[in-house]
């Protein structure tokens, strides 16, 4: 019989301050691998033009925070170990929000008397979060004790707005001296359906066509 994975949770980037903060994060990890074991090695990370507004956006931050993780980072390849990113993205069919598990949530009915729908009859009910806020409801009554209950004890105010989106990107960062591989990070986020573009669409890219003089000046071609 199939079976689902456990509940887990994933990132959604809906700003490009979360960019940043991912930047950071994959700055962070390529400076542990890199600074004992290669010391001042310079890196060089590519910017090709044509990519995706997420990716372009990325590699910009991402050069700005190796070098504040003291990571040398030069503009050109020469002696340098590359930075190779790698991104995909995938679409997911809309039944997957089927497959949401919902534990229920909290109502307060009146000062010091709440209402917990499916939360302690669920499998998370011995998490620390809901178990504490179960014992919150025998200790506590009031708004404050239901505020805490309802973000902190069943995690809403860590939940991203808007339901659960159809897309996610794998993003890979990779440190390369020559044909070796010496650094790789992989991590997946969720992004908003609503900014598609940003990680879907290309920038236009546009083909120009050079004339000049050909066979001595007596025709003209095209290069």
């Amino acid at each position: 019989m199939p079976t689902r994975f456990d509940n887990s949770s994933q990132q959604k980037l809906q700003a490009a301050e979360h960019w940043r903060i991912i930047a950071s994060h994959a700055a962070a990890q390529l400076a542990l691998d890199l600074k004992d074991k290669y010391g001042n090695r310079a890196v060089h990370v590519p910017m090709p033009e044509g990519e995706q507004a997420f990716v372009g956006g990325f590699r910009e931050l991402l050069i700005t925070e190796l070098v504040a993780q003291g990571i040398p980072v030069s503009t050109k390849p020469a002696n340098a170990m590359l930075v190779d990113v790698r991104y995909t993205i995938f679409k997911f069919r809309p039944e997957r929000l089927e497959n949401t598990r919902y534990y229920g949530d909290a109502t307060m009915l009146a000062a010091g008397i709440w209402a917990v729908g499916g939360v302690l009859d669920a499998s998370i009910a011995a998490a620390p979060g809901v178990d504490a806020g179960a014992k919150l409801l025998l200790t506590v009554a009031g708004l404050e004790g239901f505020s805490w209950l309802k973000n902190e004890g069943m995690g809403r105010d860590k939940r991203a707005q808007g339901s659960v989106p159809r897309s996610e990107i794998l993003l890979t960062t990779t440190v390369q001296d020559a044909d070796r591989i010496v650094s790789r990070k992989s991590n997946i986020y969720y992004v908003a359906d609503e900014d598609s573009a940003l990680y879907v669409n290309r920038s236009a890219a546009h083909t120009l066509t050079v004339r000049g003089d050909c066979n001595g000046g007596r025709k003209l071609c095209a290069e």
